[in-house]
């Protein structure tokens, strides 16, 4: 009787380590996937950030050239007569 509780024991224990390595494999891909999705939005919000900075130097561009006095021509003094 005590050899089988000994394979028992040992069948157990082998059970135990299997299920303790799935866990840390699924909490480390976990991890991974959680660092990627961050990495994602990170990306997505300097893309948007980049369109946003290029159309404020649009309109400061825009403003400059019709307030300021650009080039002078006429069509840009009808435009600022419309203002």
């Amino acid at each position: 009787m005590s050899e089988e509780r000994k394979e028992d024991r040992e069948r157990a224990k082998l059970e135990r380590a299997a299920e303790k390595s799935e866990k840390a494999a699924a909490k480390r891909e976990y991890r991974i996937e959680k660092v990627k999705a961050a990495t994602n939005k990170a990306l997505a919000v300097a893309k948007k950030r980049k369109y946003l900075v290029l159309l404020i130097a649009a309109a400061i561009a825009a403003y400059l050239v019709i307030f300021k006095g650009g080039s002078g021509s006429g069509m840009l003094d009808t435009v600022k007569n419309l203002f």
